[in-house]
């Protein structure tokens, strides 16, 4: 009798990478502050990411700040996040790498939906007391996109939480006699800021454009250049 061994396919991915960015961190109740650069990375799920088991690969990086290319590691970790339970939802981070080591207690955290950010809370390691400590994280998911071509000034983007999804909108005249005009503008609180941001950067290029690819920051939020300046011949 002869044995076959079966290649059993990979399993479906569902739903969208993600971008995360945490705003800020409070112990024990305390004031929430931040003091790293925190950039998420996560794959798509293996299932809806409410679903208990539902797994995905992340990549979680703190850098102190200001970001340079010289920034310190405050910890750095990655692996497999498992769903725990959908109600309420709670996650575990598997750390199958870790700055700190890896023989931690487990890092498994609630996530709620407050004012279109994800809240995560839980108990874990205070790097600066070594002790296990109540924590609040609150986070940013967002996908982003500017584009200035000649007068014309374009801003969107889409914030996602666990409960809600925004779309943000801005279009702006860009004039350079006088101050740009807005046309128009949707949720853009936070975006028309960016978007002026950007265009003080191109107006401040002097014969140095960005570079494609180049990693920018405006109002502290990281972007990368997709394309800048104009070359071509006749």
């Amino acid at each position: 009798m002869n044995n076959y061994v079966l290649e059993q396919p990979e399993p479906l991915l569902y739903g969208t990478p993600s971008i995360t960015i945490r705003k800020s961190i409070s112990r024990n109740g305390g004031q929430p502050f931040e003091d790293s650069d925190v950039l998420v990375l996560s794959s798509r799920s293996t299932s809806d990411t409410h679903s208990k088991d539902s797994t995905q690969l992340y990549l979680d990086l703190r850098l102190s700040k200001p970001l340079l290319p010289d920034s310190t590691i405050m910890w750095g970790f990655a692996g497999i996040r498992v769903t725990l339970s959908s109600t309420p939802l709670r996650f575990r981070w598997n750390h199958y790498i870790d700055s700190q080591g890896r023989d931690g207690p487990p890092d498994e955290g609630t996530m709620t939906s407050c004012d279109g950010e994800e809240v995560e809370t839980g108990i874990g390691i205070n790097p600066e007391t070594g002790k296990q400590e109540q924590y609040e994280e609150r986070w940013i998911e967002s996908t982003g996109f500017i584009a200035i071509l000649g007068d014309h000034a374009l801003a969107m983007r889409q914030n996602h939480s666990p409960n809600d999804t925004e779309f943000q909108a801005v279009r702006v005249r860009v004039s350079t006699s006088s101050s740009s005009e807005v046309l128009f503008k949707q949720n853009a609180d936070t975006l028309l800021p960016l978007l002026e941001s950007a265009l003080c950067g191109v107006d401040n290029w002097k014969g140095s454009p960005w570079q494609r690819g180049q990693e920018i920051t405006l109002q502290e939020d990281r972007w990368t250049v997709w394309d800048a300046g104009m070359t071509g011949g006749e």
